[in-house]
């Protein structure tokens, strides 16, 4: 069968495919919190060297996989612990129940996928996911660079942290950039509530549109006299750029817009 035969022998670059290696990939799960009682849906599980101790560890495992060839290997392989999806994930109807997510993500979409993961009704309770370090520096914002509109829309609702760093030897090819796993935890209380934070993505999207400085990119919402009181008490000047504030200088100032407080008429 030729077409079996080249999917074995090569990976498929247009699906950004870097394969992670067997034991560090046991060592990743080993260091989860997942346990017999989840469901898990596991992204991109290529070869399945996440696969393979997860289904040891999960209650449930979903795997979705590209690769139709990768996807069929898989479903013979573990055919008795694990449902195998063969689909694209950006594609995929997630779950109504509970559901954690692990995966090895593609570098060319991952931005899409964590997009419809936190945007998905309902979400994962967390995800833990092996990304381009860079990337997810941008997720993470503080304490590894200035917030980011990402790293500020997802803080209300998400923790999000780097738990392990991993080395370019840890995968098959070895790509070249570095990676990451990225945990993020949905928080079982928001830190704003609804009318809040509809109130904060619109402050912050403007502020970071606009591109000067605070001064400049709270002018909607507070008046030069407000805006020197609230940057003493939030410790930031009104010179700085809207990207310098920490995530809860942020919070308060919009806790202090949705207080009531009297704003710029």
């Amino acid at each position: 069968m030729p077409g079996r035969s080249r999917s074995a022998r090569k990976r498929r670059p247009e699906l950004s495919q870097h394969f992670l290696r067997e034991a560090r990939a046991a060592r990743l799960v080993q260091a989860t919190s997942i346990t017999d009682s989840d469901f898990v849906i596991e992204v991109g599980p290529g070869r399945g060297a996440l696969t393979k101790p997860l289904s040891r560890r999960a209650g449930r495992l979903l795997a979705v996989e590209a690769d139709p060839f990768l996807a069929d290997r898989l479903a013979r392989e573990f055919s008795d612990t694990v449902t195998v999806h063969s689909g694209d994930f950006l594609h995929f109807n997630l779950p109504d129940e509970p559901y954690r997510v692990v995966g090895n993500l593609p570098y060319t979409i991952t931005t899409n996928i964590i997009r419809k993961l936190v945007t998905a009704s309902p979400p994962p309770t967390d995800c833990w996911l092996v990304v381009q370090r860079e990337l997810a520096h941008r997720f993470c914002g503080r304490p590894y660079l200035n917030e980011s509109l990402w790293s500020l829309r997802l803080k209300p609702h998400w923790h999000v942290e780097i738990v392990h760093r991993l080395e370019r030897k840890d995968f098959q090819p070895a790509p070249s950039v570095e990676s990451v796993m990225l945990w993020m935890s949905k928080r079982e209380r928001p830190l704003l509530a609804d009318l809040e934070f509809q109130l904060y993505l619109d402050v912050v999207r403007t502020a970071f549109e606009r591109g000067q400085t605070l001064r400049h990119a709270l002018r909607p919402w507070l008046s030069r006299v407000q805006l020197l009181r609230l940057a003493g008490d939030l410790c930031f000047a009104p010179t700085q750029q809207p990207s310098s504030l920490a995530f809860e200088q942020w919070l308060g100032v919009v806790r202090y817009l949705a207080s009531g407080a009297p704003t710029k008429p």
